[in-house]
């Protein structure tokens, strides 16, 4: 009877034992599923190859600019001299409206010479020349008679027209002075002659003077002037 009692004792205690030890032991979580992280691989930028800049190294310091040389030319170096040929121009008077006069005064302040016109110059050039004699008396130059009022040297080639260009007229008639006009102070011929190298070409210009009502004009005669022919 004592032998089961204690029996039964034992097993209770083991059983209170067991117990005991269960509520001990914590009961194990399981373990979360393991997740593989994601890896994120950035997208490589495209590679840029710089560019090379040229740059100019200064390998020594720039040398001044010289200046230039300014030397007398040679004699073989000198431009060709322009062939000429000399240029007469001669004033004469036609009898026309002269006889009233007793004395008509043309001051000339200057010619001028149209030299006609060549590939690089279509429309030619103007030439002016200094009279040697700027006043003559028209009333001396009848019959034939002139006066030189340019000898000059110019350049050889073709001219088309000669100008004078009138710096006043003083006409005297029966003792009274009267005026004499020429239109736009210029009197003109219109007409071609050619200079030749070391020739002398003589041109006449002949002025008359006519009388319009009770005023004198001057006026060139194109027919009766031109290149005395010799």
């Amino acid at each position: 009877m004592k032998r089961r009692a204690l029996t039964g004792l034992i097993a209770i205690a083991a059983i209170a034992m067991v117990l005991l030890l269960a509520g001990c032991v914590e009961k194990e979580e399981p373990a979360p599923p393991t997740t593989t992280p994601i890896t994120y691989t950035p997208t490589p930028e495209p590679t840029v190859t710089p560019t090379t800049t040229l740059t100019e190294k200064p390998t020594s310091t720039p040398a001044p600019t010289p200046a230039i040389a300014i030397t007398a030319p040679k004699d073989d170096d000198k431009a060709p001299e322009e062939m000429t040929g000399t240029f007469v121009l001669q004033v004469t008077d036609q009898p026309s409206a002269i006889g009233d006069f007793d004395q008509l005064n043309v001051t000339v302040s200057e010619v001028r010479l149209h030299k006609a016109g060549n590939e690089t110059n279509e429309t030619g050039e103007w030439m002016i020349l200094e009279p040697s004699n700027h006043t003559f008396d028209l009333t001396k130059l009848q019959d034939g008679n002139v006066t030189t009022i340019v000898n000059e040297s110019i350049g050889t080639g073709e001219y088309t027209q000669v100008r004078l260009i009138v710096e006043s007229t003083k006409g005297l008639v029966n003792g009274t002075m009267v005026d004499v006009a020429v239109p736009s102070d210029t009197l003109k011929i219109v007409k071609s002659f050619t200079i030749t190298e070391n020739q002398t070409v003589t041109f006449i210009f002949d002025i008359h003077v006519v009388k319009a009502g009770k005023k004198y004009n001057l006026v060139p005669v194109i027919g009766k002037s031109g290149v005395v022919m010799k």
